[in-house]
């Protein structure tokens, strides 16, 4: 069950891996660059930077959301 003012990103719905026990929308990182990289024609370093300012940066809007990183980024 999402919370009402969880935050849904437009155009990353092929992103979405689930939903968190907390009400908030997860996604998949990977996925997202794909995305990024498929529609708007970015390569992987432009993808990942445009992410990490323009996506996470709105994570103050609403309730949030989370973004799964694959376990070997850390």
């Amino acid at each position: 069950m999402l919370k009402d003012n969880a935050l849904v990103l437009d155009g990353l719905n092929e992103a979405i891996a689930g939903s968190s026990d907390c009400g908030k929308l997860i996604y998949d990182f990977n996925k997202v660059v794909e995305i990024f990289k498929d529609r708007d024609g970015m390569n992987q370093d432009e993808a990942v930077e445009y992410i990490d300012y323009n996506v996470m940066g709105v994570q103050g809007n609403g309730d949030g959301f989370i973004m799964m990183y694959p376990q070997n980024e850390f």
